[in-house]
């Protein structure tokens, strides 16, 4: 089970693993397979998960990016990314990030890891990253060693249901 106060390790053979266990039952879970969700797999340990909200009466389109970079005690990295390059390269981009504020996940683009660095977090209990950045909080929404990415995919769909807000805007520097 993961902690707060302590952070992850990276095991990748141990994320491919846990990717390749959880998905069968997270479609099972969802009843859909995966080309009827739209989700792609384009590496042994990547998951790319299309998303959407609406605000205003505009739908908008994200591509949310589920990378497996550690063993069953730890969710997976979530990122929103490019759709062009399946990646994020910072504030020049942050109009790729839905605006999701809610008790439960709130996305930040250009977060202050430990190291200095400026990176996108998804601020969620359910996200690699919240442990890395050794965040604190409740121990009740911590993330359990039998929970699979669907707790994950599961968290955000609620924000965009409850507190999207847009898109962000292009960032004008």
């Amino acid at each position: 089970m993961a902690s707060h106060g302590v952070r992850p390790t990276i095991d990748l053979q141990a994320g491919t693993q846990v990717l390749d266990q959880h998905l069968p039952r997270v479609l099972s879970f969802r009843g859909q397979t995966i080309e009827e969700l739209g989700w792609s797999r384009p590496s042994d340990r990547t998951l790319l998960v299309p998303m959407r909200g609406t605000f205003g009466g505009n739908t908008e389109e994200y591509l949310l990016r589920l990378d497996f970079l550690a063993g069953s005690d730890w969710p997976p990295s979530a990122r929103f990314v490019n759709p062009a390059t399946l990646d994020y390269a910072g504030l020049a981009e942050q109009h790729h990030l839905p605006q999701l504020t809610s008790p439960e996940v709130h996305v930040h683009p250009a977060y202050q890891n430990p190291s200095g660095q400026k990176i996108q977090l998804v601020c969620c209990s359910a996200v690699f990253e919240y442990y890395d950045v050794n965040h604190g909080g409740e121990d009740t929404t911590l993330w359990r060693t039998g929970d699979t990415f669907n707790h994950t995919l599961a968290a955000i769909e609620r924000a965009f249901r409850n507190h999207y807000s847009g898109r962000f805007d292009r960032h004008a520097g």
